[in-house]
């Protein structure tokens, strides 16, 4: 166990580390100088400033907003549905986004519209936040059935999943060469895809959903003593598992549908504070989960970037293959446990 005074420090360390080399490795390498240069607008030489400010910068506020994101929701979901296991990935929310996507690209087409004075926003996004909404929607549904517990919503969104890559197979076995690649290059996790539009729709939703747990952290903090403990101090109990689902799928829905599947760091982020932090109060599991799910994933993105240099592998593939351990140790020490 740590302080918490140590973890945001450590945490700090890291965030600049990241921040720093990312700054300079890529596709084309640079020098500190250089790259430093750039960041503060007295470089030279435009190309290299363009990389940092157009390319690099931006991929790596999406990394942080995305991770941060993700992360909160699913410590969200894991608090109001009690279950470890919960998470964005889990429950089939990233499942409904892909096919909502196959949909647009295959049915619908890429074309894109404008609304709000925001310019070429792609029906594909459109589509993937309509399937996580229609997913969460079920998930909704299931959680209202009193004889259902959340080993039982579990399962629920592994029926969901199944079923929404079921369709997203059909859609994908009646297209072309060029549809079936674009759906499939779109269910990986990429964070090149979104610019200073993305960024600023991603951020707008973190900051709700931030805003929503400051708001809303006390209730959870008395749900974990049980549903009656939390309605003899006057916690709506039911309105607050309902308002907490829609919000943790809305913020996991608007990411997925910039970025395409990043899995698992909704579900890495929230364990890994329960494991440095015995019982955390819920304002700070929830904040410090997201701010750790975005360092993770501006770590992982950075990663991704070098472990097949030059090619840049999709940060999904990264956060996969971190999180399917840790579920699975989750899953033995729950059934250890049981």
């Amino acid at each position: 166990m740590i302080s918490q005074r140590n973890f945001w420090f450590i945490l700090f360390i890291f965030t600049l580390l990241i921040f720093t080399l990312t700054l300079k490795i890529g596709y084309v390498n640079m020098s500190f100088k250089e790259s430093f240069e750039a960041l503060f607008f007295i470089s030279d030489n435009s190309n290299i400033s363009y990389l940092i400010w157009e390319l690099r910068i931006p991929r790596m506020i999406s990394a942080f907003c995305v991770g941060g994101v993700l992360a909160l929701s699913g410590a969200i979901l894991q608090s109001v549905l009690k279950n470890p296991l919960a998470s964005p990935f889990t429950l089939g929310l990233s499942q409904g986004a892909a096919f909502g996507a196959s949909f647009s690209i295959i049915i619908l087409g890429s074309a894109t519209f404008s609304i709000a004075g925001f310019d070429n926003i792609s029906y594909v996004v459109i589509g993937a936040f309509g399937g996580a909404l229609i997913s969460s929607l079920f998930v909704l549904i299931f959680s209202t059935i009193k004889k259902i517990n959340s080993q039982g919503l579990i399962l629920a969104g592994v029926a969901i999943a199944a079923f929404f890559n079921a369709a997203t197979m059909l859609l994908q076995y009646f297209s072309n060469d060029n549809q079936l690649a674009a759906a499939i290059f779109w269910t990986f996790g990429d964070l090149s895809k979104g610019k200073w539009t993305e960024i600023l729709f991603v951020c707008s939703f973190w900051f709700l959903g931030l805003l929503f747990i400051i708001l809303k952290g006390w209730d959870f903090n008395t749900i974990v003593w049980g549903d009656n403990h939390a309605k003899s101090l006057g916690v709506k109990v039911l309105s607050l598992r309902i308002y907490a689902l829609l919000f943790s799928s809305l913020l996991a829905a608007i990411a997925t549908a910039f970025y395409g599947i990043i899995g698992f760091v909704g579900l890495i982020a929230p364990h890994v504070i329960k494991l440095l932090f015995e019982n955390p109060k819920h304002h700070f599991l929830f904040f410090s989960s997201s701010v750790l799910g975005g360092v993770f994933l501006m770590g992982a993105d950075l990663l991704a970037k070098q472990v097949l240099s030059p090619i840049t592998v999709p940060v999904g593939i990264l956060t996969a293959f971190a999180g399917v351990p840790l579920f699975l140790f989750i899953l033995i020490k729950r059934s250890l446990r049981d």
